[in-house]
């Protein structure tokens, strides 16, 4: 599936095809945001994504200042809750990273914190019915 397709299935379109890494609809109120697989962490039961301050060459990219825009929107307007699309990495050492391969899921991912000055933000994905959320592989 396309990153662009991916968004799609949400509902959502990304501002641009090169360098959106999340998008939404204001008329449905989703946000769809992309996510490295492999920089996800387990604790406890609970899959966590987090990111701390952002370095400024990543602050400077227009798709960092869209995400936290994004992730703002979500805490004000969606409970915090985002939909999320997982996305493998050809390289998880590059930068800017490029996917190989991506896929939505049906993860139910919560903004936990966030911190638009320095770009650090916590997604939490919650837990369902005692059991707690796996990675899909896309």
């Amino acid at each position: 599936m396309t990153h662009t397709a991916a968004f799609a299935f949400f509902g959502t379109k990304p501002r641009n095809v090169q360098w959106s890494w999340s998008a939404r609809n204001e008329d449905t109120k989703v946000v769809a945001v992309t996510l490295w697989r492999h920089e996800f962490s387990k604790e406890g039961n609970t899959q966590v994504y987090e990111r701390g301050p952002a370095l400024p060459h990543v602050k400077s990219r227009p798709g960092h200042t869209e995400l936290m825009s994004n992730l703002r929107y979500a805490l004000e307007e969606c409970d915090g809750f985002v939909k999320v699309i997982i996305a493998v990495a050809k390289d998880p050492k590059a930068d800017p990273k490029k996917i190989d391969r991506c896929s939505p899921t049906n993860m139910k991912v919560r903004v936990a914190s966030l911190d638009e000055e320095s770009g650090a933000f916590r997604l939490v994905a919650e837990m369902s019915e005692g059991r707690g959320p796996s990675l899909p592989t896309p």
